[in-house]
C-alpha cells in the first residue's frame, strides 16, 4: 500500500504503464494516454504528500476514465469524429476528486459513439475486446472494463444511463455500482446540450435525469471508496443532492428480495441459477430471503423503451447539430429514427409516463422499505460473441432485450452494483446486480461484500 510507505507512488504507476505498453496495443482500451512524465510527476507528488502526512485516501491508485468524462489537456471525444478535436482545459469534477485523493489519471478509454450503445465499437478508435476471450466486453463504458480487467488501472470512472457501468462489468467480471442518480456531479460529462464549460446534461432529459457518473473496479472495496470520494455536490450540477453516504461496514441488512429475471424477453437458465445461487449463500449467513419481486418491475422494462422513444436523443441531437454527417452509421440511424418520430408524433405525452414511472417508483420504495435490498441478474444472458444471434428459450434476443434487468433499474434512479458471483456453462463471469434504496449505497455494497466472502 502506497499510504502504509511499503511502495510508492511512482513504482505503482510506472508499473502500469509497463502493463499498457504491453497489452493495450492489441486490448484498445485506453484510447488516449496522459504524457508519461506528467502522469510520474503526478506519482512523485503524491509520494511526497504521503511523507507530509497528508489525507490521501488513494495515495497512488492509477485510474482511468471513460471518453465521455473530462480530464483537462486530454482530448474528449465521445468516439465520435465530431468532436475528435474537443480538448476541455478542466477536470470533471468526478475526475478532480479523485486526483486530489491522490488516484493518478492514466488516461481516456474507449467507448460507442456518443455511449450509446451495448458494446464498445466506434469509427474513430474502432473496437475494444474482451481479454477474458472471443466475447463482448459490453457497452458503453467497455474500454473501462476492459482496462480493469487487464490490469492496465486499478480504478475507473464511467457513466450508466442503461447499464453502462453494470453491463461491461458484468462481461469482465468486475465490480461497478450505479450510484443514486443525484449522488455524484455529473459535471464534465457528455452528452451536452453544448461544449460549453462546465457542460453539463440538460436536467429536464430522459439522459439528464437518469445517468450518473460512478466507479469501476476489481473488488468492491476500491468501489466504495472511490465512491466516497466522488459523492456530494460541487455547486455547479443542479440535481446533486447533499446526502449523508454511510460505510457498508455499519449497515445491517436484514432480509433480501429475490427476482430472477423478466419473463419477457426472458433470461438463460445458468444466470438464473447464479441470482439463485447467491441468493442461496446469502440464506447461509442468516439473511431472510423472500422470493417477492415488487410488482413495479415487469412494466419498467417496457416503460424505459416508451420514455426513451419520446426523449428523441434530445441531448446527443443538440451536440451534433450541423455534423450529422460526421456520425458513424449506428448513431445516424437513430438519429434519423427520432426525427422520423417527431414527424408523426410531434407532441408525445413524456409527463404522462413520467407520472407512471413515478407511481412504479413509490411502489418499488414501498417495496424496498420491507426488503432494503433486491437482487437480481444484470442481464439476461452472460458476454456472448457479437457475430452470434442470442438466443433465450427458443427466442433471439437483440443487446437491447439483453439489459433489460439493467435498464429497468436505471428508470428508478435507484443504487445498483454488479457483482461477480459465478460462471456460465461456457465458463464464462456472470455477475449478480444488488438494488438498493435511493442513497443507500452503504446497504446494496454491503450485501456485495458478503457475496465476495464466498466467491474468493
Amino acid at each position: 500500500m502506497v499510504g502504509a510507505s511499503t511502495v510508492s507512488a511512482r513504482e505503482v504507476v510506472a508499473a502500469h504503464l509497463e502493463r499498457i505498453d504491453r497489452v493495450n496495443p492489441e486490448l484498445n482500451a485506453i484510447v488516449t494516454l496522459r504524457d508519461r512524465g506528467e502522469t510520474l510527476a503526478d506519482a512523485d507528488r503524491v509520494d511526497q504528500a504521503v511523507r507530509d502526512g497528508a489525507d490521501v485516501p488513494l495515495a497512488g491508485v492509477p485510474f482511468t476514465a471513460k471518453d465521455v468524462i473530462a480530464a483537462a489537456g486530454l482530448p474528449l471525444t465521445a468516439g465520435s469524429p465530431v468532436l475528435k478535436d474537443f480538448v476541455p482545459t478542466q477536470d470533471a469534477t468526478a475526475v478532480a476528486r479523485l486526483r486530489a485523493a491522490g488516484a493518478i489519471l492514466l488516461g481516456k478509454t474507449n467507448c460507442p459513439e456518443f455511449a450509446m450503445f451495448g458494446y464498445t465499437k466506434n469509427s474513430l478508435f474502432g473496437e475494444t475486446p474482451n481479454p477474458l476471450g472471443p466475447v463482448t466486453v459490453g457497452g458503453s463504458s467497455g474500454g473501462e472494463a476492459a482496462s480493469i480487467a487487464s490490469c492496465c488501472s486499478a480504478l475507473g470512472l464511467g457513466g450508466d444511463f442503461g447499464g453502462s457501468l453494470r453491463w461491461p462489468a458484468a462481461c469482465t467480471g468486475t465490480v461497478a455500482i450505479r450510484p443514486t442518480a443525484g449522488r455524484v456531479p455529473l459535471t464534465g460529462q457528455l452528452p451536452a446540450p453544448t461544449l460549453t464549460e462546465p457542460f453539463r446534461t440538460t436536467p429536464d432529459s430522459m439522459q439528464g435525469r437518469l445517468q450518473v457518473i460512478g466507479p469501476i473496479a476489481r473488488t468492491v472495496d476500491d468501489v466504495e471508496v472511490a465512491l466516497h470520494v466522488i459523492a456530494g455536490p460541487d455547486g455547479i450540477d443542479p440535481l446533486t443532492e447533499s446526502v449523508v453516504l454511510p460505510w457498508s461496514r455499519e449497515a445491517h441488512v436484514r432480509a433480501v428480495a429475490v427476482w430472477e429475471g423478466p419473463p419477457d424477453p426472458g433470461v438463460r437458465d445458468d444466470v438464473r441459477a447464479v441470482v439463485r445461487g447467491a441468493a442461496d449463500a446469502l440464506a447461509h449467513m442468516g439473511i431472510e430471503i423472500h422470493d417477492e419481486p415488487p410488482p413495479a418491475l415487469e412494466r419498467g422494462v417496457t416503460l424505459y423503451s416508451e420514455l426513451r422513444d419520446t426523449d428523441r436523443l434530445r441531448d446527443v441531437r443538440q451536440l451534433i447539430e450541423d455534423h450529422g454527417d460526421q456520425v458513424g452509421e449506428d448513431v445516424r440511424q437513430a438519429v434519423a429514427a427520432a426525427e422520423e418520430a417527431d414527424r408523426t408524433d410531434p407532441d408525445p405525452d413524456r409527463q404522462a409516463l413520467w407520472d407512471e414511472r413515478d407511481r412504479l417508483l413509490a411502489e418499488l420504495l414501498t417495496h424496498l422499505d420491507r426488503f432494503h435490498v433486491l437482487l437480481m441478474p444484470v442481464a439476461t444472458v452472460p458476454p456472448f460473441p457479437l457475430e452470434q444471434p442470442v438466443i433465450v428459450n427458443g427466442r433471439e434476443q437483440s443487446t437491447w432485450d439483453v439489459l433489460a434487468p439493467s435498464r429497468l433499474i436505471s428508470l428508478f434512479g435507484v443504487p445498483a452494483a454488479s457483482v461477480p458471483f459465478g460462471a456460465s456453462v461456457d465458463g464464462l463471469p456472470i455477475n449478480v446486480q444488488i438494488v438498493g434504496r435511493p442513497f443507500r449505497e452503504d446497504e446494496v455494497l454491503a450485501i456485495a461484500h458478503k457475496l465476495t466472502e464466498v466467491t474468493t
